[in-house]
């Protein structure tokens, strides 16, 4: 099934050769240099896509070309691709590529083939500490997907009401299994579907949003369970979130996300709440303390060059994942708390995919913490119980550019495993950026990164880069 996959992929680029003389191209290439201790911070590696390894110092290297659709061209008809290859030497050396993947539009929706970076749910993209059910923390996985990449009007020539959706499904592989007739089953897959609505238009000054997104790995039920269900049957419980045999077929997990924008004279305020639900939580709303609540302040009209050191954006956070659903778990009585996030019964790794969290980075893979907090082998995480603060900024001064992201958590493992007393931790990055030679296609950077506290290993980092990007035509 893979190999007709990358085929289909493979065959779908070269059709469109034709069409590409009203195509815009971009192209991007870049070399990252690190010198670290054993560890590599957790503000250099994360939300990265998986493209900067967890251990060691490295060199890396990334070349993309993509073909963006073009908002200028009225056709109904358009198409775009991309491919991103990602290679890295040090202790761990690997090679694979982050974005192949072709897709094409009928006027507003879209249908992609492959695999390629996304970002899901209401809140920030460029500063925060990740999205709590799909972050960009993890390597893209091969997937078709229907969908709005863009907020569409409900009322034609009046963009008051509008929304956005996505349906898809995607391989992950094989999968290791600790309940059941076996211990691993040949291919797990990753379904996925989200709906979002917006009220207010573009020249309001207060728009309003809301929505969800479902996810669920699922794949093997007819041979780990005795009666199992059938691949096709399996997939229908899925959708759905049907239960079968008092429990849910996969493992299912979301968020239930609300935000308000206001457009100030100055500053855009984004203000916004990630609700997670997990299997069958919804119903009784046994989790809705945990979640993520952000608040952004963003400069509306940026200048380059500027003499004075200025902010650009500002961003708060704060994470809470404590609850989940109680420290009870009855069955008989119907009490279904220990929601253990990331962590599942049946499937070794857990809400992750080549041992990354699908989800917020936050809920680190054991490989990454201290040894003394390791706990079963077969669990994918140590500490899911978590309160965490987070700050993140953007500012500028003449041709310098600034990033900072500071995170505090204090992490008391889960409930069958509880780390005592809390674990403390402090993560953090700076990194500064500025054209190489007056060429703004060419950028020069430096990155510091730490992290010190209990949770992982006391880390250091500097990294060098040097990224070079544009348009072709």
């Amino acid at each position: 099934m893979r190999k007709f996959f990358y085929v289909l992929l493979f065959w779908a680029a070269l059709c469109a050769e034709s069409y590409s003389q009203d195509s815009t191209f971009f192209y991007s290439a870049g070399i990252n240099a690190a010198g670290s201790t054993a560890g590599v911070p957790l503000w250099l590696y994360a939300n990265r896509n998986a493209s900067i390894p967890e251990k060691g110092s490295f060199v890396q290297g990334v070349a993309s070309f993509h073909r963006v659709y073009n908002r200028n061209n009225p056709r109904f008809f358009q198409w775009s691709g991309g491919a991103e290859l990602v290679a890295f030497a040090g202790k761990k050396s690997d090679a694979f590529f982050t974005d192949l993947f072709i897709a094409g539009k009928a006027g507003p929706v879209e249908l992609s083939i492959g695999q390629r970076k996304e970002f899901m749910g209401l809140g920030d993209s460029l500063l925060t500490m990740g999205p709590i059910a799909m972050s960009p923390n993890y390597r893209p996985y091969p997937k078709i997907q229907l969908s709005t990449p863009n907020f569409v009007s409900l009322i034609p020539g009046n963009d008051i009401f509008s929304f956005k959706f996505s349906y898809g499904d995607g391989l992950l592989g094989s999968a290791g299994v600790h309940y059941g007739n076996v211990t691993s089953v040949p291919d797990v897959y990753l379904h996925q579907k989200s709906l979002y609505l917006k009220l207010g238009k573009r020249t309001h000054r207060l728009n309003l949003f809301g929505g969800f997104n479902h996810q669920a790995m699922w794949g093997g039920e007819d041979k780990i369970f005795t009666g199992g269900l059938k691949k096709a049957e399996a997939y229908e419980y899925v959708i759905f979130g049907k239960p079968w045999s008092h429990s849910r077929v996969g493992n299912h997990f979301g968020t239930i996300d609300v935000a308000a924008e206001w457009k100030g004279k100055r500053w855009d305020i984004f203000l916004y709440r990630q609700t997670i639900y997990e299997d069958g939580s919804l119903s009784n709303l046994s989790t809705v303390s945990d979640g993520l609540s952000g608040l952004r302040f963003k400069r509306r009209q940026r200048s380059e060059n500027a003499p004075a050191f200025r902010f650009n954006t500002l961003l708060f956070e704060f994470l809470y994942t404590k609850n989940q659903g109680g420290a009870i778990f009855d069955y008989l009585n119907g009490i279904f708390g220990k929601d253990n996030y990331f962590n599942h019964y049946v499937y070794n790794q857990g809400w992750s995919y080549r041992g990354r969290s699908l989800g917020t980075p936050m809920i680190a893979p054991q490989t990454t913490t201290r040894d003394n907090l390791l706990t079963t082998k077969n669990l994918f995480t140590a500490n899911n119980l978590i309160v965490a603060y987070h700050l993140g900024a953007e500012a500028s001064w003449k041709k310098f550019n600034f990033l900072l992201k500071g995170s505090f958590s204090q992490n008391s493992g889960t409930y069958d495993d509880p780390i005592r007393p809390v674990a403390n931790q402090t993560s953090l990055l700076l990194r500064i950026e500025a054209p190489l030679l007056n060429s703004k296609r060419d950028v020069f950077g430096l990155s510091l990164a730490s992290d010190f506290g209990q949770l992982y290993t006391q880390n250091m980092a500097i990294m060098i880069n040097w990224r070079k990007s544009g348009f072709i035509w």
